[in-house]
């Protein structure tokens, strides 16, 4: 097996990358992926309801899809729905370090947000490095760090988001995530996520928490997800 194709296998047995690093996937392969996260936010209950999906078009091209929806029980009329389409495309490989540029187009409240019009239809760019190896045990592990900015007609979201992950035994995954976010309006945001996965074939289940840790919103999440390869 070629060094790629090594660096492809063990980076996608990882299922809490999959939104985010430089890795594609081989011509025809997919990832899908269906989230539920029970939040608090300032003190209001809701319900973010995720679903992603991704296909390898070419060693080196991939295209993804995500639509997400934020439901509040208690308040009639803020429901909000998102949705995202990218290409992404690696650009250089050092061994078993990557890196990659992705695009495409994003729209909606429950990724924008109402301020200034960061709901309205925009584009979104994205620079991904990442890379990963093998512990002294033989417990594979990987980083990433992505840096993204999001274009609206009269807003603009800035994102950095890095990752670390580890098999920490047999079928067994541990994923630590930190997002950071600026921009216009209410933009201002900084969380932390740590989701446990349990791997069964083809098909992953992990329980996590995301929790707020600076910026200008009080939150805290409880994730559940199903991620099934093919």
């Amino acid at each position: 097996m070629g060094a790629g194709r090594w660096i492809v296998g063990w980076a996608l047995a990882f299922a809490e990358t999959a939104e985010a690093g430089p890795w594609t996937r081989p011509s025809g392969e997919g990832y899908a992926q269906f989230a539920v996260l029970g939040q608090r936010i300032d003190g209001v209950d809701a319900v973010r309801v995720e679903t992603y999906g991704e296909v390898g078009v070419t060693p080196k091209w991939l295209l993804t899809g995500q639509i997400e929806g934020l439901v509040f029980p208690d308040l009639d009329g803020m429901n909000q729905i998102a949705y995202r389409a990218t290409a992404r495309r690696q650009v250089w490989q050092r061994r078993r370090v990557l890196a990659a540029v992705e695009g495409g187009v994003v729209g909606g409240e429950a990724i924008g947000g109402t301020q200034n019009g960061c709901d309205e239809p925009g584009v979104e760019a994205r620079v991904s490095f990442g890379g990963g190896g093998r512990t002294p045990a033989g417990r594979d592990w990987f980083f990433f760090t992505d840096a993204a900015i999001r274009e609206h007609f009269n807003c603009r979201r800035q994102r950095l988001e890095f990752g670390y992950g580890q098999e920490v035994a047999r079928n067994w995954f541990v994923t630590n995530k930190v997002f950071l976010e600026t921009g216009t309006g209410d933009a201002q945001s900084a969380k932390l996520e740590t989701v446990v996965s349990r791997r069964f074939g083809r098909n992953d289940l992990g329980l996590g928490v995301r929790q707020e840790f600076g910026g200008q919103f009080s939150e805290t999440g409880i994730i559940l997800s199903l991620e099934r390869r093919f």
